[in-house]
């Protein structure tokens, strides 16, 4: 109770950035919670993996006003979303939106999936986030202010995210040079809003309605536990599966989200969970085939990640011991031993 007490009064009624509450509760072991879309907006939550501190704001320009900081139990059941896991599944979004000719949905669906980015963030997106005032298209979006951490992005733009502004422009017949400092997605409560706090709230507004014409998707394609957030994830999970052998793959993604250490990435991004559901599916065939007499064969053999300097020296290493004749199961253990102390992940 005395830490509760003494971050009420240090937070309650007082206008800080988020960088400052979040060093306020780090001083208690207490970290930030990476939240779904979906969940309450206007809340930061923390945890220390025991309990959860929520900290309850209004935003105060782009700074937040704190107005109540309690001790909060971890909901029960599950709320966390899943990455489309299915590839399939991406595509039957995709066919759902642009069947019915629904351009904004299908576009905002596209680019939160290959931004990464949070879909207050991406409905918030302007032509001159994309295109310099010359109408030179831009390979870096560098001028986005994430809502949520007051923090400017800055990451690639792929040709294949150009393929689908493109598409919307087409089909919208839009010339963005003739909307440059407008929004992509434009709503005339944003567009004519008198005050940022308005804009936003026009913000989440559309964000609201994306997410409803989201799970109407979802649920037309059956696809259970994804939400708006799912895309975002999905960014990461794909990413790790395409690169996962890649020493640096964990370290990028966890750039990218802006998490605090790796392990939360590997939660965040769906491997930890869909290592888990392998595990059961291979322990019950495994009790399976025993039940059955029949001897399971081991197919995964362990795979590690070296740097390539690193394996040329062991390739280099084991010639010479051919060569020298040192092939004994020893020499082969300590060459593997050498292996295991050079891995990156």
């Amino acid at each position: 109770m005395a830490r509760i007490d003494e971050l009420r009064k240090q937070l309650v009624g007082n206008v800080f950035c988020s960088d400052d509450i979040d060093q306020a509760l780090e001083k208690y072991d207490f970290y930030p919670v990476e939240v779904e879309d979906d969940e309450e907006r206007n809340i930061f939550k923390y945890t220390n993996k025991k309990s959860q501190i929520w900290v309850y704001y209004s935003q105060d320009g782009e700074d937040y006003l704190v107005e109540k900081v309690i001790n909060s139990n971890k909901k029960r059941g599950k709320t966390e979303v899943d990455p489309f896991f299915n590839p399939e599944d991406i595509k039957k979004m995709m066919d759902y939106f642009s069947e019915r000719e629904m351009w904004t949905e299908y576009t905002i669906f596209m680019l939160e999936l290959l931004l990464a980015r949070r879909i207050g963030d991406t409905v918030s997106l302007k032509w001159s986030d994309f295109y310099d005032e010359n109408g030179a298209r831009k390979d870096r979006l560098n001028t986005l202010l994430e809502q949520k951490t007051d923090k400017i992005v800055d990451i690639s733009i792929s040709n294949i995210v150009w393929k689908y502004l493109d598409l919307y422009c087409e089909k919208m017949n839009i010339e963005p040079m003739e909307h440059y400092h407008e929004d992509i997605f434009p709503r005339a409560a944003k567009t004519y809003a008198p005050s940022k706090k308005e804009y936003e709230k026009a913000v989440a507004s559309q964000a609201d309605a994306f997410r409803n014409a989201f799970k109407k998707a979802a649920d037309y394609c059956g696809i259970k536990n994804v939400s708006t957030h799912s895309l975002r994830k999905s960014f990461g999970y794909i990413a790790h599966t395409l690169q996962q052998f890649d020493p640096d793959n964990l370290v990028v993604l966890q750039s990218i989200f802006g998490h605090e250490n790796v392990e939360t990435t590997k939660r965040y991004i769906g491997v930890i969970r869909e290592k888990a559901r392998k595990t059961f599916e291979v322990v019950s065939q495994f009790i399976e085939d025993a039940a059955n007499g029949v001897k399971t064969v081991i197919k995964n053999v362990p795979v590690i990640a070296l740097r390539s300097n690193d394996l040329r020296d062991l390739l280099l290493e084991a010639v010479r011991m051919g060569q020298e004749g040192r092939t004994s199961m020893e020499d082969m253990s300590k060459l593997l031993d050498k292996a295991e102390e050079m891995r990156v992940s």
